[in-house]
């Protein structure tokens, strides 16, 4: 499973063996641009995020996380999550995160009772990463002294700065925002921007 843009500038989600072979688009006819795929536990659905064509009206209202059946291939919309986008699935299963359109609240459902919560604000959230227990979530914020890794916690909301990100250079991702990840051990990940140019001292030496 990928996520691509199209010469028209769309995103879109596609499916690929993992034998390899032709790889299948994912809701071809639906006007929405699609992203954050995340699998269930049973590989029969997946998670999505529905954006407005192009990222472009700004309203809330058009963001919104649904599931979509591989057999049916039917969408149906996650409830409660309209305004939503990001959704990423607990590795344990119990739990889905994500993140309000307008980027300053994380919230989490939790599966089995069909009940949300706000589990943190910030200034302007990003890229949330499950740590492997499913007992924190790691994401990046814009914090009073510029751009930090946060860890929350999922049994209170306690959050707490892991690492702060200012004056790294780091390139950005189609979104225009930089991604960060996490290692098996929980380690923070990010990509910094090394650069394409150098500067060189030369010295000519006639014969």
């Amino acid at each position: 499973m990928f996520g691509a843009y199209l010469p028209d500038g769309a995103e879109k989600i596609f499916l690929v063996s993992g034998d390899g072979g032709t790889s299948e688009k994912l809701l071809p006819d639906d006007p929405h641009w699609v992203d954050d795929p995340g699998w269930s536990p049973d590989g029969k659905s997946l998670l999505l995020a529905f954006y407005p064509p192009g990222v472009s009206t700004g309203r809330a209202e058009d963001y919104y996380v649904v599931q979509y059946d591989l057999q049916s291939k039917k969408v149906t919309p996650l409830s409660g999550g309209q305004q939503m986008f990001g959704p990423r699935r607990s590795p344990d299963g119990r739990y889905i995160s994500t993140l309000s359109a307008d980027q300053r609240r994380l919230m989490v459902l939790e599966v089995k009772t069909g009940k949300w919560r706000e589990l943190a604000a910030g200034r302007y959230l990003q890229y949330p990463n499950w740590a492997r227990d499913s007992k924190n979530i790691y994401l990046e914020d814009l914090g009073d002294d510029g751009p930090e890794l946060d860890r929350i916690s999922v049994a209170d909301g306690r959050k707490e700065r892991v690492a702060s990100l200012k004056g790294i250079p780091r390139p950005v991702m189609n979104s225009d925002q930089p991604w960060n990840g996490l290692t098996l051990d929980n380690s923070p990940l990010i990509m910094r921007d090394v650069g394409t140019r150098e500067l060189y001292s030369l010295e000519l030496e006639w014969p």
